[in-house]
């Protein structure tokens, strides 16, 4: 039987519905140097930190770079435009609340380990009003790698003062979940009910489809498995 000693979430697509958001911002703002994405495109990049997104479709379609629309300007655009995204729109995914304040009356220590930056994470916390219930917040904008890279959550049980098989992630993206297990946790996905059914996803420790379907049954399985 393992203790669990720390809960590691996600944050994007998991505690707050901001997938829909990014889309919206990196449409937006990648049409200001000819790139016309789509959400299928979007969702390509889905858990990569924001450099890595500008990166990528650097890579595909590179653009002129001049003032004010430099790879790093582009970065910069995009998250300044979710940030104003989620202090306008941003909605908390179904069962945010419960599932804290279930790991709270537990008495065991949560933590946020994002590929977000910290300027973003702190709008989400701010927006929700969920600060309160969290030990550390973790950006892999701390990081060398993003997500698949299991570095994230490494460096956030390190902060936590945990082993690594003491800690359970919550994840919503397959980039996350890969970063999880190759960190030699346990890991809850929970897929956009679009992808739920795709195998890829059945790697995770546990497969369910909301936060708020997780209780002391999933609790007990993940701690004797």
């Amino acid at each position: 039987m393992v203790k669990l000693k720390a809960i590691l979430f996600d944050m994007d697509g998991l505690l707050i519905d901001s997938e829909p958001l990014w889309r919206k911002a990196e449409i937006a703002i990648f049409k200001s140097v000819s790139i016309e994405l789509s959400d299928a495109d979007c969702i390509k990049t889905a858990g990569l930190r924001i450099d890595e997104v500008v990166d990528y479709w650097y890579q595909k379609y590179p653009w002129q770079e001049s003032e004010g629309f430099s790879i790093k300007d582009i970065e910069k655009k995009i998250v300044s435009e979710l940030i104003q995204l989620i202090s306008l729109e941003g909605e908390p995914m179904p069962g945010v609340k419960e599932i804290l304040n279930f790991f709270e009356k537990l008495k065991i220590p949560m933590a946020i380990a994002s590929s977000s930056y910290y300027n973003i994470i702190n709008a989400v916390i701010n927006k929700l009003n969920i600060n309160q219930y969290f030990k550390i917040i973790h950006s892999a904008e701390e990081e060398e790698y993003g997500k698949p890279h299991p570095a994230i959550f490494l460096t956030a049980a390190k902060k936590m003062g945990v082993k690594n098989s003491e800690c359970l992630v919550f994840e919503d993206s397959f980039h996350g979940i890969i970063a999880g297990l190759a960190a030699k946790m346990k890991v809850v996905a929970i897929p956009d009910k679009i992808y739920y059914n795709k195998a890829k996803f059945d790697i995770a420790t546990l497969k369910i489809k909301s936060l708020s379907e997780f209780n002391e049954h999933y609790l007990t399985q993940l701690t004797l498995t």
